[in-house]
């Protein structure tokens, strides 16, 4: 996996729609690992493996 991922590629590793990552990106959600000077998302494989738990936790056991 490279060191960044696109906001199209992150999304597809999480298996939801670039639409649905950038909504919660902006919902204060999910937080991306970095911005570029262009203002785009990056995410790291880390940040994505977080995300992915926290989206597969149940309910009550996130926070």
């Amino acid at each position: 996996m490279k060191p960044a991922l696109s906001t199209s590629e992150a999304a597809r590793w999480l298996g939801i729609s670039k639409s649905t990552l950038i909504r919660a990106v902006n919902r204060g959600e999910i937080q991306p690992a970095f911005r570029t000077p262009g203002r785009h998302l990056r995410f790291t494989p880390d940040s994505l493996r977080e995300i992915r738990r926290q989206l597969e936790a149940p309910l009550g056991e996130v926070g």
